[in-house]
């Protein structure tokens, strides 16, 4: 065979070689983008999903703090985020024509928007923490023993007896039917528009302040169930013995493309989110939203006293 034959044939395989390592390189180097809320909890979370990420060497895209609850979805499913933190919960507004009553069970509004999303958007959620973090509202303590305001019997009670009220909570908690209207429904009370101030994010960091400062005359607010500075601040959360909120357990929530180029990710980060009970994370949430630590400290400090992280 002709010499010049035989080394450009193998130059072209040597070519080929090397264009298929570059090839599979960028495939398994692709990074993982990944993305929280706003509020300090999203932060602390979506921290952990990267320093957990980082130290298996998967390349991570850091996005936390991304923005609301709606702009993150709309992300996650336009393929901009591959792995976000998202509450259960949500699946009421992601798969619409359900029955809502299915997310008032932590089990079942797990299994439901678990199944709801992967065939309909081949997105997996993974393992939940045990932690409710559903909506309820708060007033300053001195001002619920003042009013003898415990639950939403009683608000009901004090708001139909025309007394001054202003409501700060998020756009979703205002217009979701197991939300306020949920909650007026179901203890028989109802709001007026000039009774409300209501934001586009749920970030309760805003809201709580706030409530502390009577801000625009506010007394009470929206809060969620795993709050740090709910005891801080000095305030109370107003039982709700009929359950009107659904559960909204926090859990990772990935693309199912990226976790098939992954799949180490889900026993991963299983056992950190099962740690999480709901004082666990009123106990992270205080160190971030009321003593103003970083996220990322914080994140890092929780994983390295847990196992789940070399310091």
């Amino acid at each position: 065979m002709n010499s010049k034959r035989v080394l450009s044939a193998v130059a072209a395989c040597a070519l080929a070689v090397v264009l298929l390592l570059v090839g599979c390189a960028k495939t398994t180097q692709a990074p993982v983008t990944v993305a929280s809320m706003i509020d300090s909890e999203g932060a602390i979370l979506g921290k952990m999903i990267v320093l957990l990420l980082e130290s298996k060497k998967i390349p991570v895209n850091d996005k936390t703090e991304f923005g609301t609850p709606d702009v993150l979805r709309k992300a996650l499913e336009a393929g901009e985020l591959d792995l976000v933190v998202d509450y259960t919960g949500s699946g009421q507004y992601y798969h619409e024509g359900q029955d809502p009553a299915g997310w008032t069970d932590p089990k079942t509004g797990y299994e439901l928007t678990r199944k709801l999303d992967k065939e309909k958007n081949d997105i997996v959620w993974l393992t939940p923490a045990p932690a409710n973090n559903t909506e309820m509202l708060a007033v300053k303590r001195d001002f619920a023993e003042k009013k003898s305001l415990k639950d939403m019997n009683d608000f009901a009670r004090y708001v139909n007896s025309g007394a001054p009220v202003k409501l700060i909570c998020a756009a979703g908690f205002a217009e979701n039917r197991l939300g306020l209207p949920g909650y007026e429904q179901a203890y028989g009370f109802k709001l007026r528009e000039d009774q409300l101030i209501i934001l586009s994010s749920g970030n309760t960091a805003e809201m709580l302040k706030a409530l502390v400062d009577g801000t625009n005359g506010v007394n009470v607010s929206l809060v969620y169930g795993t709050d740090g500075a709910l005891e801080q601040m000095k305030l109370v959360v107003l039982a709700d013995p009929q359950s009107v909120p659904p559960v909204y357990l926090p859990a990772p929530v990935i693309r199912g493309p990226v976790l098939k180029s992954y799949p180490g990710i889900e026993p991963l980060l299983k056992p950190v989110f099962e740690s999480l009970t709901l004082e666990t994370l009123q106990t992270l949430n205080a160190r971030v939203a009321f003593e103003g630590q970083e996220a990322r400290a914080v994140a890092r400090e929780y994983l390295v006293a847990k196992g789940f992280l070399k310091s």
